[in-house]
C-alpha cells in the first residue's frame, strides 16, 4: 500500500512572502520501497495535450489571487494564479466517483506517490526560481533572449513559466518562443497550469482589475487569448505523465527548438523522493541533449553539432537541501548526477538569510567528455 505524505506548511498554499520562508518538513514520510513498487505498475503514460483541449473544461468563471515576485535588483512583477478553493470547487463538481486521481487533490496529503504529485499548490522553491528568472531575464528594456524552448518539469501552478510569459508578453522576442509544460497529472494541467497562463495573459492585457477576484470565461475570451499568443510567436503545449524516455520523445517530437537553438529546462521541488531522482536526472539530461535534425559537425571538428555559437542549453533546478523524512534532496541529486555527463553549480542559495532549511537553485549543463 502506498503511503501518502504531507509537507509541513501551516497554510494550504503560498499566499505571501511569509509563507515560503517556512521550512518544508514531512509529517508522514512514505515507504520508499512501497512507493517504488507501486510506481512500476501504475505510472501514467505520457500524453500530449493542446491548449484548446485543456481550456475547454473551464467553468464560466474562475477565481484568482495574485503573488508579487521581487528580484534582488528591485524589479517586481505580479502574477495571477487560480485560487486553490476554486480548483477544489471544480473538482467536487466534476467528481463522479469514477476517477480517484481527480479527488486525490482534495485530500489533506500534499502528495500521493504515483497518483497525485502536489501540483495544485504553489511551493516555495517555485517562488525562488521565479525570482531568479526575473533577475536573469527581466530588464526594463526587454527580455534577454532571442528565441528559446522552455520546458518546465513538474509544472504544477507554473510560477517560473508564468514569470517568463509575463516578460515575453511585455517585450516580445524577435524569434518564436515555445513553452512545454509537463506535469504528472493531466488534471493539474487543465485545472491549474493552463488557467494560470490565461490569467497571466489577462493580467497583461488589463482584464484583471483587482489583486483578487473573478475572470469571466467566454468563448470570445479564449479565442482572443489563443490568437494573441500566436500573433506574438508564443507557442504552448502540455504533456501529462511520468518522466522518462517517452516524455522526452514527446518534447522533442515537434522539433520545436526555436530561434538560435536555446533550451531552458526548469524544475522546482522535483527531487524530494529518492525513488524518482534517477529517472528525473535521466529525463533532465536527455532534454539538455542536442536538438534533433541538426547538421553534423565537419570532420575533425569538436563543435557541438546541434546548437549555434549563440545558443545556450541549460537547466535550473530549485530544491531544498534536504527533505526531512523522505530522503531526497540536493546531495542525493548531485550523487546521481556525478555518474553522468551532467555538471551542476549553485547559482542561488538562502544561506545567510536565516530562512531555516536551506534552499538552492542549481544550474545544470551537459559536459562533453573525451
Amino acid at each position: 500500500m502506498v503511503k501518502n505524505f504531507s509537507f509541513g506548511f501551516s497554510n494550504d498554499d503560498i499566499e505571501d512572502a511569509a509563507d515560503y520562508e517556512q521550512p518544508m518538513d514531512v509529517g508522514k514520510p512514505p515507504s520508499t520501497l512501497e512507493a517504488a513498487e507501486h510506481a512500476k505498475s501504475t505510472l501514467v503514460e505520457p500524453r500530449r495535450h493542446t491548449l484548446q483541449e485543456l481550456l475547454s473544461t473551464l467553468p464560466s468563471k474562475i477565481s484568482y489571487t495574485t503573488l508579487r515576485i521581487t528580484a534582488t535588483h528591485g524589479r517586481s512583477i505580479t502574477l495571477a494564479r487560480r485560487e486553490l478553493f476554486d480548483i477544489r470547487a471544480q473538482i467536487m463538481a466534476e467528481d463522479s466517483g469514477e476517477d480517484s486521481t481527480l479527488i486525490a487533490g482534495l485530500s489533506a496529503d500534499d502528495v500521493t506517490p504515483s497518483v497525485y504529485e502536489g501540483g495544485f499548490k504553489t511551493w516555495e522553491c517555485a517562488v525562488d526560481l521565479a525570482r531568479l528568472l526575473l533577475e536573469e531575464y527581466g530588464e526594463e528594456e526587454g527580455v534577454r533572449w532571442e528565441g528559446c524552448h522552455v520546458v518546465e518539469l513538474g509544472a504544477g501552478t507554473a510560477l517560473p513559466t508564468l514569470t517568463l510569459l509575463r516578460l515575453t508578453l511585455a517585450h516580445p522576442s524577435s524569434h518564436p518562443v515555445r513553452f512545454t509544460l509537463a506535469d504528472y497529472n493531466a488534471h493539474v494541467l487543465r485545472l491549474a497550469t493552463i488557467p494560470n497562463l490565461l490569467l497571466t495573459w489577462a493580467s497583461h492585457t488589463g482584464l484583471l482589475e483587482a489583486s483578487d477576484g473573478d475572470l469571466d470565461i467566454t468563448p470570445e475570451l479564449l479565442e482572443d487569448f489563443l490568437q494573441d499568443l500566436q500573433s506574438r510567436n508564443i507557442f504552448f503545449d502540455a504533456i501529462s505523465g511520468a518522466w522518462g524516455p517517452e516524455l522526452t520523445r514527446l518534447v522533442k517530437e515537434q522539433n520545436a527548438f526555436c530561434g538560435d537553438g536555446s533550451v531552458l529546462v526548469l524544475a522546482s521541488e522535483t527531487i524530494y523522493s529518492p525513488t524518482s531522482i534517477g529517472v528525473f536526472t535521466e529525463t533532465l539530461l536527455e532534454l539538455l541533449s542536442l536538438p534533433p535534425g541538426s547538421n553534423p559537425p565537419a570532420p575533425g571538428s569538436t563543435a557541438n553539432p546541434a546548437v549555434s555559437p549563440a545558443a545556450t542549453t541549460r537547466a535550473l533546478v530549485a530544491a531544498k537541501r534536504v527533505y526531512f523524512g523522505v530522503g531526497g534532496g540536493v546531495d542525493e541529486f548531485l550523487t546521481v548526477l556525478s555518474s553522468t555527463d551532467g555538471v551542476a553549480r549553485e547559482v542561488w542559495a538562502t544561506e545567510g538569510e536565516g530562512a531555516g532549511v536551506g534552499r538552492v537553485v542549481l544550474e545544470v549543463r551537459r559536459e562533453l567528455r573525451g
